[in-house]
């Protein structure tokens, strides 16, 4: 069973993916579009998320506003599968 994806995570997600650094912190209380993380860039994260879990996300996760968001849907998807 894959384990939750965490904030920090995330935050080195997002650094990979999209050049972009953050915190947990302000990751968890911005958008993507506050932290400067474009559609493209989210899209490459659900990829490399969708590779270090095993598990395909759902339709739409590339539409995920923010990184909080994300991180639900990908430990909701982890949880209903485990």
């Amino acid at each position: 069973m894959a384990e939750p994806l965490k904030m920090e995570e995330m935050v080195e997600i997002i650094s990979t993916c999209a050049g972009v650094d953050t915190d947990p912190v302000t990751a968890a209380t911005h958008t993507f579009e506050e932290l400067g993380v474009d559609s493209l860039a989210v899209m490459g994260m659900v990829t490399e998320i969708e590779h270090r879990t095993g598990r395909r996300l759902a339709e739409g996760a590339d539409s995920s506003p923010g990184p909080t968001d994300l991180l639900d849907l990908v430990n909701g998807t982890i949880t209903k599968e485990a």
